[in-house]
């Protein structure tokens, strides 16, 4: 599962001023990355399940996601942006850490597993911290790697 994160799926130091300009992001590296085939379909299906429920879920973060025919092998992108930004029209929500979830639709359960194990780590304030702080993607990248997914 190390190669669900990888270096080319994690953007540091970005000027999102909205959600869409950080979702577009995270699925044009996961493109390029090789990650889905489509993004227009993948797009779908993740703004399909940020219209049932907000993805924001406090400290700053937000994780949307998607369950697509699209993905090509599962993954986690991670955005962190300059500053927090609004997510949300219908709460006041804001965003700084944004990780995004793909998952074939084959894989019944797999994105609620990803979810689950990254929620749990996310709780970890030193581990947020870290995010924030470190100044390399490749020291990001081995945060990233110590989730257990």
């Amino acid at each position: 599962m190390s190669e669900v994160v990888q270096k080319g799926l994690i953007i540091v130091d970005q000027e999102f001023n909205e959600k869409e300009d950080a979702i577009q992001s995270l699925i044009s590296r996961a493109l390029a990355s090789g990650k889905i085939k489509d993004e227009k379909n993948f797009y779908k299906a993740v703004r399909q399940r940020e219209e049932e429920v907000s993805t924001a879920i406090g400290y700053s973060i937000a994780i949307p996601h998607g369950k697509s025919e699209a993905v090509l092998e599962p993954f986690v992108a991670f955005a962190r942006n300059v500053r927090e930004f609004q997510w949300g029209e219908e709460d006041d929500s804001k965003v700084r850490l944004v990780f995004m979830i793909g998952v074939p639709n084959e894989s019944s359960q797999l994105h609620l597993k990803f979810i689950s194990q990254l929620s749990k780590k996310l709780l970890d304030e030193e581990f947020r911290e870290k995010l924030l702080t470190l100044d390399s993607i490749e020291d990001i990248l081995y945060q990233l790697k110590t989730i257990k997914l």
